[in-house]
C-alpha cells in the first residue's frame, strides 16, 4: 500500500530455515509384550520407560529384543505390541444385594494372568458404600467408599477404570435402584483368562499399517521372527516407505538352529537394499541397537555388539563366506574384539551405511523442498532452493557421509536446480541431484617385499 503522510515503511522478509531432519537411529520393534496397548506405536527412550509400559517379562518377544536394542545404545524405539488370536481376558460379574447383575470386572492383561486376580466386596466405611480389594499376589489393591451411583465421584467404574492397575469394569445397569445396586458382599477370583497364540501374518500387517504414521523410524524389526513371509512384508513396507522419502531398513532373524545351506537360500527370494538377514538366531536385536547406535555414515562392519555372552553357532570360515555371499549379514567372536559383525550388508550385498547415508539425504531435500512449497517459481527462488540444497550437502562432506571421487577428480555432490516453460505452467521445479556416499573399508591387500 502507498503512503500518503511522508514517512518510512519496513517490510520484514523472513528467510527460509529448513527444519532439521529427523533424527537417524529410530528402530520400530513388533512382538509380543505381557502388556501394553495393541497395535499402537509407543515411543520410548530406555529401557526403565519400555518395562513400565510393556512389562519386563523376556519371554515376550517385544520384550526380549527391546532390551537387546537398549544394550546396545539404541537412540529411541517405537514399540508396537502384537497380539496373536484365541486370547481372553479373565472376568468376574458381581451381584448386587438383589443378586441382579451389576457390574463386570476384567483383567487389564489378556492370559492367565488375569485368572491369578482375587476381589473381595465389603462394606464400605461410609454408610451405603462397598469397599474393593483386589490383588494378584503381587499388587494390592484397596477402593473404599465406593458406590454404583453414577453421579458421585466414587462412582465404582469411575474409580477403577482410572486408578486400577489391575482391573477394569464395565456398569451392567442392574435393575436395581441405589444403593441396592451396590455389589454384594463376596470374594472370588476372575475366570476365564486365555493366553493368545502367536501372532499372525496378518497381525504383523496390521502393525506395519500403524508404523507408517510414524515419519521418523529408519529401522524396522518384527522380533523373533524367522518366517520369510513376514520378512517379505517388512521388506516391502520398507520399500513403499522409501517411495515416500521415508526410507527405512528392514531387520530380520534366521530361525533357531538353522543350517546355512538353508540360510543362504533365503536371499534369493529376498535380495533388496531394504532388508539384512541376521545370523545365527537369537542377535538380530543386538543388531538393531548397534545400526541405531551407529551415525547413519557409520558401517558395523566389525562392531562388536553388546549384552550377547555367546553364539547359537559359531560359523567356521567357509560358512562365513557362504553367508556372505549369499548377502547374509554374519556375526563372529574374536578374540580381543568380542562378538562382532562380520560385514555390514543387506541382502542385496550393498553396505547398509550407504543406504542410510542416501535415506538422509532423502529426506534433508524433502525437509527442504516442502520449505519452499507455495513460494514463487522465479530465478531467485530456484537460485534459494538450490542453495539451501548445497548448504545441506556441504554439511554431510564436512561429515564424512559423502566424499570425492578417490582420484578427486570429482565432487562429492552435484546439484542443479531448473524447470522447463511446460514445468512453470504446471507449477513445477525439478532438483537433480548425485552424491557419493563414503563407504567403509572391507578388504586390505598388502604387498610386502622381502629385500636381500
Amino acid at each position: 500500500m502507498a503512503r500518503v503522510i511522508p514517512g518510512v515503511e519496513v517490510k520484514v522478509v523472513k528467510e527460509i530455515i529448513p527444519p532439521p531432519a529427523y533424527p537417524s537411529g529410530v528402530v520400530a520393534l513388533m512382538g509380543t509384550a505381557e502388556k501394553g496397548p495393541v497395535l499402537t506405536p509407543v515411543h520410548v527412550s530406555s529401557w526403565k520407560e519400555f518395562t513400565e509400559v510393556f512389562g519386563s517379562n523376556e519371554q515376550y518377544t517385544l520384550t526380549k529384543e527391546a532390551k537387546s536394542c537398549f544394550q546396545n545404545g539404541v537412540f529411541e524405539v517405537v514399540a508396537v505390541r502384537v497380539v496373536g488370536r484365541g486370547g481372553s481376558y479373565a472376568s468376574l460379574v458381581l451381584k448386587d444385594l438383589e443378586k441382579a447383575k451389576t457390574v463386570e470386572l476384567k483383567a487389564r492383561r489378556m492370559g492367565l494372568d488375569g485368572n491369578k486376580i482375587e476381589v473381595e466386596v465389603d462394606k464400605g466405611t461410609a454408610e451405603n458404600t462397598v469397599k474393593l480389594i483386589i490383588s494378584d499376589g503381587e499388587t494390592y489393591e484397596v477402593f473404599d467408599n465406593l458406590v454404583m451411583n453414577p453421579k458421585s465421584d466414587r462412582y465404582l467404574v469411575k474409580v477403577l477404570n482410572q486408578d486400577s492397575t489391575l482391573v477394569t469394569a464395565e456398569d451392567l445397569k442392574s435393575p436395581s435402584e441405589f444403593p441396592k445396586n451396590n455389589p454384594a458382599p463376596t470374594r472370588d477370583k476372575l475366570k476365564g483368562g486365555r493366553e493368545p497364540g502367536l501372532p499372525s501374518k496378518e497381525d504383523f500387517e496390521a502393525a506395519l499399517e500403524k508404523l507408517e504414521a510414524e515419519p521418523e523410524v529408519d529401522i524396522v524389526m518384527a522380533c523373533d521372527v524367522s518366517d520369510p513371509s513376514i520378512h517379505a512384508l517388512v521388506e516391502a513396507h520398507c520399500a513403499n516407505m522409501s517411495k515416500e522419502a521415508m526410507g527405512r531398513i528392514g531387520i530380520g532373524t534366521v530361525g533357531r538352529g538353522e543350517p546355512v545351506k538353508e540360510i543362504v537360500k533365503r536371499t534369493e527370494k529376498l535380495s533388496s537394499d531394504r532388508f539384512v538377514l541376521v545370523a545365527p538366531y537369537g542377535v538380530a536385536g543386538a543388531v538393531a541397537g548397534l545400526i541405531s547406535r551407529l551415525s547413519y555414515f557409520e558401517s558395523p562392519t566389525f562392531k562388536p555388539v553388546k549384552g550377547v555372552s555367546k553364539l547359537e553357532v559359531n560359523y567356521t570360515p567357509s560358512e562365513l563366506r557362504q553367508l556372505l555371499n549369499a548377502g547374509v549379514l554374519p556375526l563372529q567372536a574374536q578374540r580381543e574384539r568380542g562378538i562382532i559383525v562380520v560385514k555390514g550388508i543387506t541382502t542385496s550385498k550393498e553396505q547398509i551405511s550407504v543406504v542410510r547415508t542416501t535415506d538422509h539425504a532423502v529426506r534433508l531435500v524433502k525437509s527442504i523442498g516442502e520449505m519452499f512449497i507455495g513460494t514463487l517459481n522465479n530465478p531467485s527462488g530456484r537460485s534459494a532452493l538450490k542453495e539451501k540444497i548445497t548448504e545441506a550437502m556441504i554439511r554431510m562432506e564436512r561429515d564424512g557421509a559423502i566424499v570425492p571421487s578417490a582420484d578427486l577428480k570429482e565432487p562429492a555432490f552435484m546439484v542443479d536446480v531448473y524447470c522447463s516453460e511446460m514445468d512453470f505452467a504446471q507449477g513445477i521445479v525439478r532438483v537433480d541431484l548425485a552424491i557419493r556416499p563414503v563407504r567403509a573399508i572391507d578388504y586390505i591387500y598388502a604387498t610386502i617385499v622381502v629385500q636381500a
